[in-house]
C-alpha cells in the first residue's frame, strides 16, 4: 500500500492506494498519527484507490478518527469504489464517520461553516 499526502490550508488529504488491511493498516494508523501530531487534525482519507478493506483496515479508519477528534479535528471519507462503500456501510462506520462522494467535496466540508 502507498499513502500519498497533500495539504490544503490546515486539511491533510490522505490517497490510499491497494489494500487496506491487516498487513496495511498500521502504516495508515501512523501516516494519520503524524500528520495529527504535526497539526492537521482534519483529514480526508480519499480511498478511490483502496481494493480492499477488512476489518483491521476499518479499525485503523476509527482509531485514527478517535485521535484527530481527541485534538478537535476529525476523518472525512471520500471516493470510496462500490465495494468499499458497502464494506464501511454494512459496519456501521457511516454512522461515525462522513463519507463524501468527491475528495473536493469532503474538504469543502471543513469550511462550510465559513459560507454560513
Amino acid at each position: 500500500m502507498k499513502i500519498y499526502t497533500v495539504h490544503f490550508d490546515n486539511v491533510a488529504i490522505l490517497s490510499v492506494n491497494g489494500r487496506l488491511d491487516s498487513i496495511t493498516a498500521s502504516q495508515l494508523l501512523a501516516t494519520i498519527e503524524e500528520q495529527v501530531s504535526e497539526d492537521y487534525t482534519r483529514l480526508v482519507i480519499d480511498l478511490h484507490k483502496v481494493n480492499f478493506l477488512n476489518t483491521i483496515g476499518i479499525k485503523a479508519l476509527l482509531q485514527g478518527a478517535e485521535l484527530a477528534r481527541q485534538q478537535g479535528g476529525d476523518i472525512r471519507l471520500a471516493n470510496a469504489k462500490t465495494h468499499v462503500k458497502y464494506a464501511l456501510t454494512l459496519a456501521g462506520v457511516d454512522t461515525f464517520l462522513k463519507l463524501y462522494p468527491t475528495v473536493v467535496w469532503a474538504t469543502a466540508s471543513y469550511f462550510s461553516e465559513l459560507i454560513r
